[in-house]
């Protein structure tokens, strides 16, 4: 496996972090730890470009600066390698259209954070080519993840549709001061996170009754967050520079709340979920064998 970073501080330091991650999630959630080969740090890009069979890009959120990357790997493409796009709602269909190999670029969107995670949606282009999504799936559990087919490359694609649906009301409560966002977070935390990792949303509404879903929406959906474009609470917050944890005031004060020990208590409960999920045999990295002859 080869790792490359443009910063050459984290690509030295990428082995130690590794390890760390893994000593830690194999104390949390006990099982042999996997092995998927060598790990050697690339300096150089051509690296890459000369001896990939996949490659896996997770650089900024721009389409130009993804688009230039997959430009460079012309060597790769040439030999056929499969190339997939961590985008987390950038279009796929655009991204292959633009790089020029449509038909071997899928992409490949791991939730964050993404060691721990399991989900990735495998996202197929409107010219992906049929083996090369079903490369990417394959690829995703080999490492022990689970993997859900995206058929339409649509923006969001699945999970972010229905996030920024929850985020974009949860502002529009705030924001017609419905309630303050400390009991938005309440609600949402001791509701619906309560039920979520055992239900999905349609599998709610099968239990509920879809007759009492469609008679609820006949009077509530007329009332919910219809915006098409970012909320005004939202935009007044960005034009004041008030963008979160990143410079200390967003919905909440982040100099009197502690964020790194949010981030920590999110790991644990996603740890205490994966364990749930291990003793429901969700598939795990042992399951499936890694493909023969795949480097990345």
């Amino acid at each position: 496996m080869l790792l490359y970073d443009q910063d050459q501080s984290k690509l030295e330091g990428a082995r130690h972090r590794i390890e760390q991650m893994d000593d830690w999630l194999t104390t949390e959630i006990p099982e042999p730890k996997a092995s998927y080969g060598e790990l050697q740090c690339a300096p150089d890009l051509a690296l890459l470009d000369r001896n990939a069979d996949l490659i896996l890009e997770s650089i900024r959120e721009e389409l130009a600066a993804k688009v230039a990357l997959f430009q460079f790997l012309s060597g790769a493409a040439s030999r056929g390698a499969i190339l997939c796009s961590c985008t987390s709602g950038l279009s796929i269909s655009t991204m292959g259209t633009l790089s020029g190999y449509p038909s071997q670029l899928v992409g490949t969107h791991f939730w964050s954070p993404p060691h721990l995670m399991p989900l990735v949606e495998v996202v197929v282009g409107t010219r992906s080519g049929e083996e090369t999504a079903q490369t990417a799936l394959q690829f995703c559990r080999s490492i022990g993840k689970q993997p859900v087919r995206v058929n339409v490359d649509v923006p969001g694609f699945i999970g972010n549709r229905m996030l920024h649906a929850l985020w974009r009301e949860a502002i529009y409560i705030v924001e017609r001061g419905i309630a303050s966002a400390e009991d938005v977070d309440t609600v949402a935390k001791l509701t619906i996170g309560l039920r979520q990792g055992i239900m999905g949303p349609l599998e709610h509404m099968d239990l509920a009754g879809l007759d009492l879903v469609h008679a609820i929406h006949k009077y509530l959906l007329a009332d919910l967050a219809a915006n098409h474009t970012p909320g005004e609470l939202l935009e007044q917050k960005v034009r004041d520079g008030h963008l979160g944890v990143k410079n200390g005031q967003g919905f909440y004060d982040w100099t009197r709340r502690n964020s790194e020990a949010l981030i920590q208590a999110r790991d644990r409960q996603v740890v205490r979920e994966l364990r749930r999920l291990r003793e429901e045999n969700l598939p795990t990295s042992k399951d499936f064998p890694r493909p023969k002859g795949t480097e990345i």
